[in-house]
């Protein structure tokens, strides 16, 4: 619980130092570069808990159609919502 609440503390933070311009507009593009790095390491991280888990090993087989198919269909949903609400709500508004 602690940890979310970590999280969320820090999601607030960030969120007012933008909200008030404490954030200088070249930092916006490093931060993009930044926040994906900081993503690959954690993807990194957690494929490497996964790899040395050998009760993850075992299951694998079992469950890894079912995470595929998981997986697949929440990334194409995902694409076809985004579309769809560009298309309700205009990509002139969703633009920078």
């Amino acid at each position: 619980m602690s940890g979310i609440l970590l999280y969320l503390g820090l999601l607030i933070i960030g969120g007012i130092f933008s909200y008030r311009g404490w954030i200088h507009k070249a930092m916006l593009a490093r931060i993009d570069r930044l926040q994906m790095a900081c993503l690959f390491g954690l993807l990194f991280i957690m494929g490497m808990r996964i790899g040395m888990d050998d009760r993850v090993k075992e299951a694998f087989l079992k469950i890894g159609l079912h995470a595929v198919l998981f997986g697949v269909f929440t990334v194409v949903f995902s694409v076809l919502t985004v579309h769809l609400l560009l298309r309700l709500i205009g990509r002139k508004q969703v633009t920078k």
